[in-house]
């Protein structure tokens, strides 16, 4: 299966619209001809474990099974399984850190991808083994073919780059630059959102395998799964802000989440599409979007949560509660027209009875 830029695109999208389990048999195809095996090294920086959590329960395709169940040839040797990865390796102490050098010094065929987990921060906040995390890094992103930064505290920073964070924590890419490794800071590509998504990853993992770069956009997020706006393109509560109707605490479930808070007029994910835990449900359902995949999240205009945006966004340039007033005058009027008319019909009925 040879997978072009185009296919990754169409498969990417369509995949969001009706989950990801109709094309398992696509993906674990790009895998099993990948011609040698994948180099995996996952490294968690300051993080809640979150992403690894979300990928591992990805329920259709399953992970696990990707990553075991795929051999190279006769060798019995998993296609993917991680070379090191914290939460899934029976690995750990002084022989998780031999099994880092061991990647890191590997030299043999077959691609190199690094994956990272958390948001870096200052020297002596954070350790791993014998050396600081940031040193870990640098090692690492130095021998890698590939960079995936999974998940919004890597991609960005993330709740550990709020304000008043002591640990002068920052995404990934920041401190490529930081430490003079333009060149791969440029090509790392991000998965942001809080946790990452399962299907972005393992998507993301097959068109690199098969060599192809993802079309990224301007905060290196490929466009096939942050390319449309919740709000504008997706959100199944639309129509309700289209007409001025908005939901209060404490009341029905009807009406746009605007007014609680809802940050989707200002986020580009596909999680109305692609959703969550095996396509059932996605932030929007049962309360509201908070914005989790942008980069400035979770300060200014993403913070506190339940706390308007600064401007509503407008209509034809005509602002949602102007809508909403025009529409209840215009309900209004046609039920007094309807009145009207109905009680005209009356008469003229009563007249031509006499």
């Amino acid at each position: 299966m040879n997978m072009s830029r185009r296919d990754f695109l169409k498969l990417a999208a369509t995949a969001g619209v009706i989950s990801i389990a109709p094309f398992k048999m696509d993906i674990m195809k790009v895998f099993a001809e990948a011609k040698d095996y994948v180099h995996i090294n996952w490294l968690n920086g300051a993080a809640c474990t979150g992403c690894s959590v979300s990928f591992a329960q990805s329920a259709d395709p399953d992970v696990i099974k990707i990553l075991t169940s795929i051999t190279v040839g006769n060798s019995g040797l998993p296609i993917a399984l991680p070379d090191w990865m914290y939460v899934l390796h029976p690995a750990s102490g002084s022989l998780g850190v031999e099994l880092i050098n061991d990647w890191i010094n590997h030299s043999g065929p077959g691609k190199k991808i690094l994956i990272v987990e958390g948001s870096m921060q200052q020297e002596g906040f954070c350790e791993t083994g014998d050396k600081d995390f940031r040193e870990w890094v640098k090692n690492c992103a130095e021998v890698t073919d590939n960079i995936i930064a999974f998940g919004s505290c890597s991609a960005f920073g993330g709740i550990p780059h709020a304000k008043g964070n002591v640990t002068g924590a920052m995404s990934l890419q920041d401190f490529l630059r930081e430490v003079g490794m333009d060149d791969k800071a440029e090509k790392i590509i991000n998965l942001s959102r809080c946790p990452g998504h399962p299907d972005s990853l393992i998507l993301t993992l097959a068109s690199l395998i098969e060599g192809v770069e993802p079309e990224l956009d301007s905060y290196n997020r490929p466009v096939a799964f942050y390319g449309k706006n919740i709000h504008n393109e997706q959100c199944p509560y639309r129509p309700f802000y289209d007409r001025g109707i908005f939901a209060n605490f404490g009341q029905s479930e009807q009406g746009c989440r605007f007014k609680l808070g809802c940050k989707g007029p200002v986020t580009w994910t596909d999680c109305p599409t692609r959703r969550w835990n095996d396509h059932t449900a996605f932030c929007i359902d049962r309360g509201i979007c908070i914005g989790c995949a942008e980069p400035a999240w979770p300060d200014g205009e993403f913070g506190p949560f339940y706390t308007e945006l600064p401007s509503l966004p407008t209509v034809l340039n005509i602002p949602a509660e102007t809508w909403g007033t025009a529409f209840v005058g215009a309900a209004a009027a046609a039920v007094a027209v309807h009145a009207g008319r109905k009680a005209l019909t009356k008469k003229k009925e009563e007249k031509g009875e006499e």
